[in-house]
């Protein structure tokens, strides 16, 4: 492939790479430091194992996320497996957080991030406050503020039902395995 043999002499023209944490290996160079920054985004449902990688290419990280969020699904590892690994090697007193069949990339930034540096977002911009209203009370404590902006917001009509099937037509073609790993 042409991009595996010019990739790391045009890596410094590319300021910015969006990848997954599943996606990066093969593609850009293992390297320490690689990346000035890398930003996690929905950290809450990354897992730690999976993160490292990325953590490793870069130089700073920033760790975005939600704990209220869905979380992290470990596939392959018994919840409870890695803390075991953790005692075997005499690890988990030191090192409780990395226990990720319990933790997510989330859960470990926030143990390790002292109190000043951890920004809580209050505002809500994505839904109607009659929808957010029960989250905001049972999972935010009332803390969040609706900011939606209502003319942005797409609604029904009165007399239509909120739940719809909508026949879409056209057909679907499964791509080639070739760009399934790009």
């Amino acid at each position: 492939y042409e991009y595996d043999r010019i990739r790391n002499e045009i890596a410094h023209l590319l300021s910015c790479w969006a990848v997954t944490s599943l996606s990066v290996k093969g593609r850009l160079p293992f390297e320490p430091g690689f990346f000035d920054i890398v930003v996690f985004d929905e950290s809450s449902q990354c897992d730690i194992a999976s993160a490292l990688p990325l953590l490793y290419r870069a130089k700073t990280a920033v760790v975005i996320g939600d704990p209220q969020q869905l979380s992290h699904i470990t596939d392959g590892l018994q919840r409870g497996g890695d803390e075991q690994l953790l005692i075997k090697y005499n690890l988990l007193t030191k090192y409780p957080h990395w226990a990720y069949s319990y933790n997510s990339l989330f859960d470990l930034a926030a143990g390790l991030s002292s109190q000043n540096s951890i920004v809580n977002l209050v505002d809500h911009h994505r839904s109607h406050a009659d929808i957010i209203e029960f989250s905001n009370k049972e999972f935010y404590q009332g803390r969040l503020r609706v900011a939606t902006k209502y003319d942005n917001l797409r609604l029904v009509g009165s007399k239509e039902p909120g739940v719809r099937w909508i026949n879409v037509q056209g057909r679907s073609q499964k791509p080639s395995t070739r760009y399934l790993h790009l």
